[in-house]
């Protein structure tokens, strides 16, 4: 006999040692909510006869009583062994209560106490009355996650919601999508998982997993958001594994000497997307990766890997290069091959590392995508990437003269070149018209494409000018604790000799003219290490670096490159606030929708370093602010700090809308969070 029979089985007494079976099969005693609503007979299984019989669904509701709870079915190992394994394990079984000597001592011996159970008239008209699958919603909470199974128009309708309007790899829709097609998958339903038949649809639904699913009233809470990360990354693996299982060739195991014949075998199987070939669904499968691998799991390495593989099949089909002929699938070549650009370059600037290519080769020739809304679009973001994958490598470049201290002469010059670049283009960028609808569904036309590839531009040039003038402005202070792209932190370990001083990089910038004026002490609540303090070197400072009058060639002053970091970042906030909002329903509305307690994220983050770099010098400005003015009623003074503050406030709320779907981005936003308080004002 099992434990849980033996918990079942009727135990004799002192009065009556044989009790007389009254039932043929003993009652169990959890019975399943359906059952209990309906007065039948419950066989305590999972799904239990009844509701199999009955074809309703069987769900149970933890007794009150004790005793072993009835154990989640568990899904065969030989199908989908890694999701399996990497599931929660089933519930262990609820521990009895211990044996007292006064239960059998007492009046009423061996009988549980009814206040014990029914402790009040609610709990008891709550049993007998209340509707039981409203009950089991209210009490039961199951982590539950989006799939859209092996449907794969579902999966591409829901492609053209959340993910093209920030990440368009493949060509524009048909039509306006239908409403999300959405499956909720319960963590206890593993036996109706259904697995997406490509590498691209594997892909795409990782990505979409890491929605909140609507059907879950608490997508924030740890057990969904595990269930979450469970499931997309069981896809994502999923999807490396297609990719590699349809490169194998059964050669190679069998007979390799007839694998060298150098031929490539058509894959048959129905493709993916009507206007894409099936040689590029890998490639594109692989983009995907590298941004989950970023905003998702914040594993760098991998991120560079995907898109790195994704690259050399993009040049191995020669997608890099112009090719007059048009075809149907002219556009989504030129689609695959640009977003695959942007990743690499993307891989560089997030990891601070140089490009794996040489970005302005001149082999590079492909034609740039189309948008019929916009048709200027593409070209300004492709632009605006190859401006702030040059800022990134001036910060390298101009890192290692630090550390080096060599001749700064050369490094002026490329930040004097970099300013005369993207001055005209923020400019030029700061006329754009972004009056799309935040909730406007892509179309053909994709409107709503346009308006976020001209904020993402936005985003880029103003986060490359940072960049460049961040150094005389704020002389590199680090803020943040951890290390976010170029940005260093403080718990980060300097040597002395990596680095000069603040104070001999600020003496090259101050020196000119425009000088600031001397500041006040620092203010009890700064945040980060005084700029006051700072701004106007010391004699000793100014004196001992007049051995290298390289430095003293800074073509810009402390202040014109804080003013310049300020207009910036909070052209950086604004251009965030005006990006589009998924419409999983179609309709457009003032305000985004929600997905039960959350409003709906947007998707695709891999440029969201650039909300570090504006935070980074908002937070700088408002620290010199404190310390200069700490307790004022200047009009501009306090005109100043509510600009920083909405600023502040825009980048932390993007940052949180990203981390409900992406949870690495949940660090950056966590970093912000921890240097201001943005309820008091600061």
């Amino acid at each position: 006999m099992t434990m849980a029979e033996a918990d079942v089985a009727p135990r004799p007494t002192a009065q009556n040692p044989a009790p007389r079976k009254k039932f043929a099969i003993p009652p169990v005693k959890n019975a399943c909510l359906a059952c209990r609503a309906s007065r039948t007979r419950c066989n305590g299984e999972h799904p239990c006869a009844s509701c199999l019989t009955k074809e309703r669904e069987c769900a149970y509701k933890p007794s009150r009583r004790g005793g072993p709870r009835i154990r989640k079915k568990a899904r065969p190992l030989s199908d989908y062994q890694d999701l399996a394994i990497s599931l929660p394990t089933p519930q262990e079984e609820l521990p009895q209560d211990t044996l007292l000597i006064e239960n059998y001592i007492d009046p009423g011996a061996g009988l549980k106490p009814l206040a014990d159970v029914w402790r009040d008239s609610d709990a008891i008209y709550d049993h007998l009355f209340q509707d039981p699958l409203a009950d089991n919603a209210l009490t039961v909470k199951i982590p539950v996650v989006r799939t859209y199974g092996g449907n794969n128009q579902a999966i591409l309708n829901a492609y053209y919601i959340w993910i093209h309007p920030y990440f368009p790899i493949m060509p524009a829709p048909a039509s306006t999508p239908l409403p999300d097609q959405a499956m909720p998958l319960l963590e206890t339903q593993r036996d109706r998982f259904e697995e997406p038949s490509s590498a691209v649809s594997l892909a795409i639904s990782a990505i979409l997993a890491l929605v909140p699913c609507p059907q879950d009233p608490s997508p924030l809470d740890p057990e969904s958001v595990h269930w979450r990360r469970t499931y997309s990354q069981f896809l994502a693996k999923s999807a490396v594994e297609t990719i590699e299982s349809e490169a194998e060739r059964p050669e190679s195991s069998i007979e390799p000497p007839k694998a060298l014949d150098d031929s490539d075998e058509e894959i048959f199987r129905e493709k993916f997307h009507p206007q894409v070939p099936g040689e590029l669904e890998s490639i594109i499968a692989l983009d995907l990766l590298s941004v989950y691998e970023y905003a998702q799991r914040g594993n760098l390495k991998k991120m560079r890997a995907r898109v790195g593989s994704a690259l050399v099949s993009a040049m191995s089909l020669f997608l890099h290069t112009r090719n007059d002929v048009e075809d149907e699938y002219s556009e989504a070549r030129r689609r695959v091959w640009w977003m695959t650009y942007i990743c690499v370059c993307q891989g560089s600037i997030v990891s601070n590392t140089p490009p794996t290519f040489e970005v302005f080769a001149s082999s590079f020739t492909a034609k740039y995508p189309t948008i019929q809304a916009d048709p200027e679009a593409w070209p300004l973001f492709i632009q605006a990437q190859n401006a702030i994958l040059a800022a990134t490598q001036f910060v390298i470049e101009f890192n290692k003269a630090r550390k080096a201290q060599s001749d700064m002469g050369l490094i002026f010059n490329r930040m004097r070149e970099l300013e005369c670049l993207l001055e005209p283009l923020i400019t030029k960028s700061e006329a754009w018209d972004l009056n799309c609808p935040l909730t406007q569904p892509v179309d053909r036309a994709e409107t709503v494409l346009s308006q976020s590839l001209r904020c993402i531009s936005r985003i880029k040039l103003n986060s490359a000018r940072i960049k460049v003038h961040r150094y005389c402005a704020f002389f590199d202070l680090a803020v943040f604790s951890g290390k976010h792209c170029d940005l260093h932190g403080t718990s980060e370990k300097v040597e002395a000799a990596d680095s000069p001083e603040p104070q001999q990089l600020q003496a090259c910038c101050t020196t000119m003219v425009g000088t600031p004026s001397t500041h006040a002490s620092q203010s009890p609540g700064s945040v980060s290490p005084t700029l006051s303090t700072r701004s106007t070197p010391n004699a000793d400072a100014g004196l001992g670096f007049q051995q290298q009058p390289s430095m003293l060639a800074s073509p810009f002053t402390t202040h014109h490159s804080s003013k310049i970091c300020l207009k910036s970042a909070l052209n950086i906030a604004q251009s965030f606030d005006s990006m589009p909002y998924p419409n999983p329903s179609g309709v457009i509305t003032d305000m985004p929708a929600y997905l039960g307690s959350v409003i709906t994220p947007r998707t695709m983050p891999s440029f969201a370093c650039c909300a570090m770099q504006c935070s980074y010098a908002l937070l700088m400005v408002k620290d010199r602010t404190e310390s200069m003015y700490p307790a004022t009623s200047n009009e501009l003074v306090a005109n100043l700090r509510e600009r920083l503050r909405i600023g502040l406030w825009s980048v932390l709320a993007t940052l949180e809308n990203y981390a409900t779907a992406f949870e690495a981005l949940g660090g950056m936003r966590d970093q912000i969070r921890d240097k201001v308080d943005l309820a008091c004002g600061f």
